[in-house]
Formats: C-alpha cells, sequence, structure tokens
C-alpha cells in the first residue's frame, strides 16, 4: 500500500508562493542527491519557514550570493522609504544579473 503525501497548504501571503516554488526547487536537488525523506522534510520546512528579513540566516556560499545580496539591497530600499513595486524590482534585478553599476536607496 502506498503512502500518500500529505498536502501542503501554502500561506496566504504574498512571498508564500515564491517560498514554496523555491522550496520544491531544493527539494529535487535533495532528492537527486539521495537525502532521506526525514531531511528532504527538514529542507522544505526550513524554507517554508524561512523569514526573508532576517539576513544572518540566508546562507553565505556561492549558491545564494546573489539572493542574499538582493535581500540586502531589497531591506535597505524598504527602509529608505521606496515603494513594493521598487523593492521588488531591486530584488528582481539583482536575482537575475539586470544590473548596471550600484542601486540607488534614497
Amino acid at each position: 500500500m502506498e503512502k500518500k503525501h500529505p498536502e501542503y497548504k501554502i500561506p496566504d501571503n504574498p512571498h508564500a508562493k515564491h517560498r514554496y516554488e523555491s522550496a520544491m526547487k531544493h527539494v529535487e536537488h535533495a532528492k537527486k542527491a539521495g537525502k532521506s525523506s526525514e531531511e528532504i522534510h527538514a529542507i522544505f520546512h526550513k524554507i517554508m519557514e524561512f523569514d526573508p528579513m532576517d539576513i544572518d540566516s540566508i546562507p553565505t556560499d556561492e549558491a545564494h550570493k546573489n539572493y542574499r545580496l538582493a535581500v540586502i539591497h531589497a531591506k535597505k530600499a524598504m527602509e529608505n522609504g521606496k515603494s513594493s513595486e521598487e523593492v521588488h524590482q531591486i530584488f528582481q534585478n539583482i536575482v537575475t544579473g539586470n544590473t548596471k553599476g550600484h542601486t540607488k536607496h534614497s
């Protein structure tokens, strides 16, 4: 008898869908790497419970370099009164490498 995996309910907030998609990418990589079911579930839950404003919790490895930099700049932009649209654009530009020089937060 096959055990059915419980369905995960995505929280109702603007960034939850993105976190879910990221978690699923990490899950796929973990499966390919031969991680156990317990390890895979831990990875999934860690990402879904992640607080993007807690910059210290973002890994400092090469794989997370652009993401970490994007979060740092987005947080600075928010602190300097940029609109949500501007903050998201700054974040996306850095994550995708679509930047020209330094970003300005004022």
